[in-house]
């Protein structure tokens, strides 16, 4: 069941993109001035009008399937955003290596997965911390600023803790529902994405995870079906215009962020 904040997501817009600065407005409302992100808002949504879909998976649970899904991903030349718990990562340091070094994004989805709504301030900077130094130590790339919950499981409380480490907490758009009950098939999760509207998928942030049989069967054909479609499959940092993650091999190249009318990823600020 979607929570009343839930359905508020896509009536959220935020003005102005600038470094990892985000300064947003709520509709019918006047820019929340200062140059720090709120610390009670999250994003929900990339820009419309770039024809662009951000495919993330979430791993903190499985590996079964993983080797075709990022055989899948490597063939299609198709960068994605992962959320990787620090748990999962110090059981698999091949497996994230293998995401680093592929060009993937990573992000940070706390050590062992627990519902932060229920934890205090002092135990959640420890599941980021952790997580941070596992994954920063295994591949180099700090997961700051990308940030997702378990469970999508957030509070306005754990919202302003995870801001002042850094992090902005990465909602979704569409839920694959990949690991919900019961197991999907994977006729199910192509049409659950490809059966969106050009204007539902623009934009969008799409919630996957590591560790889905049918998930990792999915991915080549909702990948073919977009881009049949004209639609571009971007990482998260790519998606909202944010610094990109350098690649393996690669020196840190400073990006200049420009923001148009059109480039406004959706917030909520709770």
């Amino acid at each position: 069941m979607k929570t009343s904040h839930q359905r508020l997501f896509h009536s959220c817009m935020a003005l102005g993109l600038s470094g990892l600065l985000l300064t947003a407005i709520l509709p019918h409302s006047r820019t929340v001035p200062g140059n720090n992100w709120p610390p009670a808002e999250e994003i929900t949504r990339g820009p419309v009008g770039n024809r662009r879909v951000a495919l993330t998976f979430d791993a903190g649970g499985g590996i079964t399937g993983f080797p075709e899904l990022l055989a899948a991903l490597a063939a299609a030349h198709v960068h994605c955003t992962f959320f990787v718990t620090g748990k999962w990562a110090s059981e698999n340091p091949d497996y994230l290596r293998e995401i680093h070094q592929a060009g993937h994004e990573i992000g940070n989805h706390t050590w062992s997965h627990p519902d932060l709504t229920k934890l205090d301030a002092l135990q959640i900077r420890s599941e980021l911390s952790r997580t941070e130094t596992a994954i920063a130590g295994l591949t180099g790339q700090n997961p700051r600023p990308l940030f997702r919950a378990p469970y999508g499981a957030r509070n306005e409380r754990v919202l302003r803790v995870i801001h002042n480490l850094g992090y902005t907490s990465i909602y979704w758009t569409i839920d694959s529902l990949d690991s919900d009950p019961p197991p999907k098939t994977t006729a199910y999760l192509v049409h659950r994405i490809t059966g969106k509207t050009n204007a539902a998928l623009d934009g969008a942030i799409v919630l996957l995870h590591v560790g889905e049989p049918a998930t990792a069967a999915a991915v080549a054909p909702i990948l073919e079906n977009l881009r049949s479609r004209n639609l571009s499959l971007v990482t998260v940092s790519t998606l909202l215009n944010l610094p990109a993650v350098p690649l393996p091999g690669l020196g840190t190249a400073a990006a200049t962020v420009r923001t148009s009318a059109r480039d406004r990823p959706s917030v909520i600020r709770r």
